[in-house]
């Protein structure tokens, strides 16, 4: 049986100063499906928007965790949450961005954040969702296989959470 891990969180302001103390929290173990991993984004996207709660969020990754997709929903609002290394995958930047642009979605936020020690490492990408579950679960489905290039039979893990 898994255990779940922790994670150190600390909030820093806008110069990556760190703000009060940092705390210790739980990494819930996701949802493991070892094939057909698209079979099972409808399902948890549908709870997603559904959801009554504060907020709630899905992350959606392959095992190896390389790659990861975020969606959240905050105040019946959904939206996606990606984060790049935007110096070692320009690329996947731009396509990323060209993928959001071409379905007309509008940014929620657009900053660099921190990783290990380097403060600008990460490029942090949000966009808003209709609250339409199919548009979001086909949406999802057409992320992972043009810019991440997973295909339907592959695995995903799958982390769900609701703050009420």
């Amino acid at each position: 049986m898994s255990h779940a891990s922790k994670m150190r969180v600390v909030t820093v302001d806008k110069n990556g100063k760190e703000l009060g103390d940092a705390k210790w929290v739980d990494i819930p173990v996701p949802d493991s499906y070892a094939t057909d991993g698209f079979a099972h984004i409808e399902s948890y996207v549908t709870r997603l928007v559904k959801s009554s709660a504060r907020f709630t969020s899905l992350i959606i990754a392959p095992p190896d965790g390389q790659i990861a997709v975020s969606l959240w929903q905050k105040k019946s609002i959904p939206e996606f949450s990606l984060s790049i290394d935007w110096r070692l995958l320009p690329g996947r930047e731009r396509a990323l961005r060209q993928f959001f642009i071409v379905r007309n979605l509008s940014i929620s936020h657009d900053y660099l954040g921190g990783n290990g020690d380097v403060r600008d490492a990460i490029r942090c990408l949000g966009y808003f969702l209709p609250s339409d579950a199919q548009f979001i679960i086909k949406l999802t489905k057409d992320l992972l296989r043009e810019i991440y290039h997973l295909r339907e039979q592959d695995a995903l893990d799958f982390a769900y959470e609701e703050s009420m």
